[in-house]
């Protein structure tokens, strides 16, 4: 193992040296090459590249016990303009705010801007006043600088230090970013009585040498007595060269998840004089740690803070448990509404209450109180958000939580609520929250698994009768039924428009359409459907001979977003749904079907992918279209894209095709009067 990481960090010093002369990965030393660049020959596109980005890690111990420093250096070269957002630096901080908690502390940061002004090299050093905090959530403060003179061809260096008082969390390097890295490199030093796992994700592209350094720290025993103690260490070198940009591309839940980066889990401890100690490594011990916490666990025994109220409403006296919980949460979202925030904690519930705005986890707390008040089993449903990234099953972190929903047991299933729903129903979730991965707290025992990507229906339901003239208007009648996350969605845009007309009129502009009367039902912000039914005209293309129309009025899918040949990430869509129309047309007096589209059916993985059936026909002078869609699965791999990619642009293909319809030729004056004589 030493003998291997020897020739890898000669091999690297050599590579280093010699391009040198170009690029340079040590900290403080700016090249003429790094200065005059103007693009990066890997990416042209990319407005600004990572030249170097270094970490070191290493274990002291100070006089309460381990601590683990980490030195941070970075150079940026800006490319286009719009990289000069990477002058602007946030450093997360772990901080409790209490004195007896363990925290991280960030210092000696320096920052400077090098610029080539009339062939010479101009340094611009931060000053300490560009520096300021400011807390994020009861757990976390950042850390903020902004680095002055930066514009198109600035070279950005920036160092800090950052001393962490959790020696059982290593920090994880996320090599890949938004823009590409020529080089980055993690140095890591773990003490002998440490036991961690390290979990490379893109592990084809990292490099990794590992060796054993030995290594002294002084100690103090109980008589304020110092001593010197030798130990060994795992120091794990990791490098990555030449790295591409993570690109933004459509559905995909947390691009993180997909980024090369590595990830350290502690599997244990053993001290001197101590046997070997397990740490949490079970989602169970887990479960225990939240139970005792005075923040979770014991906020779930609250007495219900609208238990008079309540009663006052005779919620008990309600027919089934459904039109109950409908009740409750009506009610308290009545009291508090969602401030946007989701929390896992419940620390500011008094202040929510009284200011009558709180996170989720504020409202959820209440809820699950209120629906233990009426004899109804109520529990947490933890999680990470889509966008903060999947929970690891093999390596359990308290921290990987970052809020909760309620799990409702109705009487007959298990449903779901969560505090931040305003325009939805029960088993309605905002997306964010449709994991495939949460865990469900129980009180009496260890928790378990459940994937809420399925949960709720989702669907559009349409049906449009109308009729064309000869002077190509379309008049008729549209009916839809939206349900699920369809509804929220439909709620939402009705709520955001300033008034009815403004949202009608929002609707003939993305339809082409003009709406002559219009009726809604199931508006109120809580219920499971929404009914729409409108009156419409349409105009289209047509002349003398000739009508063009397409046969579904209100298509499905218009635009194949799913445009690049290649992809690098899964797709990811938000949940599954269905979305059928049926349309009949009348056709003019005097007109016939000259082409119509053909009918199809595409599958994508015997169904149980994505599907989409187009059947037309005419009936004598209607034509009949049946348009039904369904997306089932919602993960595709990048090997699937293709496949993906072709049926979704078979599908926007049926959803613009046209009728032609072609006016019947009549004989004139002329011909029947030769055709008598003959």
């Amino acid at each position: 193992m030493k003998k291997n990481a020897v020739l890898f960090l000669l091999f690297l010093s050599v590579h280093l040296f010699t391009s040198a002369q170009d690029f340079n990965y040590n900290y403080g030393k700016i090249t003429d090459n790094e200065l005059s660049m103007t693009s990066y020959q890997g990416d042209a596109s990319a407005p600004a590249v990572v030249i170097y980005k270094n970490i070191t890690a290493k274990y002291a111990y100070k006089k309460d016990g381990f601590v683990v420093e980490y030195i941070y250096e970075q150079k940026i070269k800006v490319l286009k303009s719009e990289g000069t957002k990477y002058a602007n630096v946030t450093i997360p901080v772990f901080d409790k705010g209490d004195s007896g908690s363990p925290k991280e502390v960030v210092s000696k940061i320096e920052a400077y801007a090098y610029n080539l002004e009339e062939g010479k090299t101009k340094k611009t050093k931060m000053d300490k006043n560009y520096i300021f905090e400011e807390r994020i959530n009861p757990f976390y403060k950042q850390i903020k600088f902004t680095i002055p003179a930066v514009k198109e061809g600035t070279v950005i260096e920036y160092k800090y230090k950052l001393t962490s008082e959790r020696p059982d969390v290593i920090e994880d390097c996320v090599f890949q970013q938004d823009i590409p890295a020529m080089y980055s490199s993690y140095d890591v030093t773990i003490p002998q009585y440490f036991d961690f796992n390290a979990e490379l994700v893109g592990k084809n592209q990292i490099k990794v040498a590992e060796s054993l350094v030995n290594q002294s720290a002084s100690f103090e025993n109980e008589y304020q007595q110092s001593y010197t103690v030798s130990f060994t260490s795992r120091r794990i070198f990791l490098t990555v060269i030449n790295l591409p940009a993570m690109k933004d591309e459509p559905n995909v839940w947390c691009a993180d998840d997909y980024r090369t980066k590595v990830t350290f889990e502690l599997k244990g401890t053993k001290f001197p004089g101590s046997d070997y100690k397990p740490f949490t490594s079970k989602w169970e011990d887990i479960d225990a740690l939240l139970k005792k916490d005075k923040e979770f666990g014991e906020v779930l025994n609250m007495v219900n803070p609208f238990r008079e109220e309540m009663r006052a409403m005779q919620v008990t006296s309600l027919p089934s448990n459904t039109e109950k919980i409908r009740a409750i949460f009506k009610f308290l979202k009545s009291k508090i509404v969602w401030d946007g925030t989701y929390r896992l904690y419940g620390e500011n519930i008094k202040k929510a209450i009284k200011k009558g705005a709180g996170s989720n986890a504020d409202i959820n707390f209440i809820l699950i109180s209120m629906l233990k008040d009426a004899s109804i089993d109520a529990y947490p449903v933890m999680m990470s958000k889509r966008s903060s990234g999947r929970l690891p099953i093999l390596f359990p972190s308290v921290y990987k939580l970052n809020t909760f929903i309620v799990g409702i047991n109705d009487g007959s299933s298990i449903v779901y609520l969560d505090g931040s729903v305003s325009n939805g129903d029960i088993n309605i979730l905002p997306p964010v929250l449709m994991v495939d991965r949460a865990r469900v707290y129980n009180s009496n025992g260890p928790g378990s698994w459940v994937d809420l990507t399925s949960v709720g229906r989702h669907s559009v339901n349409a049906i449009v009768k109308a009729s064309i003239s000869p002077e190509g208007t379309i008049t008729g009648e549209r009916a839809v039924s939206y349900s699920g996350d369809k509804a929220v969605g439909f709620r939402n845009g009705f709520s955001e428009a300033k008034d009815s007309t403004t949202f009608i009129t929002k609707t003939e502009t993305e339809n082409g359409i003009s709406i002559k009367g219009t009726s809604f039902k199931g508006l109120e912000s809580f219920s499971p459907t929404v009914q729409e039914r409108l009156i419409f005209t349409k105009e289209v293309s047509h002349n003398d001979t000739h009508i063009y129309l397409n046969p579904m009025i209100f298509p499905h899918l218009t635009k194949n977003y799913f445009m690049s040949e290649e992809r690098r990430l899964p797709v990811e869509f938000d949940y599954p749904y269905t979305f059928k129309l049926v349309t009949t047309l009348e056709i003019p007096k005097g007109y016939q079907i000259e082409d119509l589209p053909k009918p199809i059916k595409i599958v994508f993985d015997k169904q149980e992918g994505c599907s989409c059936t187009y059947n037309i026909q005419q009936t004598g002078s209607t034509i009949e279209l049946a348009y039904t869609f369904s997306l089932k699965r919602l993960l595709y791999t990048e090997q699937e894209y293709s496949s993906l990619r072709k049926l979704w642009g078979t599908i926007v293909d049926k959803n613009n095709e046209q009728i032609v319809l072609k006016k019947i030729a009549t004989e004139t004056a002329a011909s029947k009067k030769e055709s008598t004589q003959l």
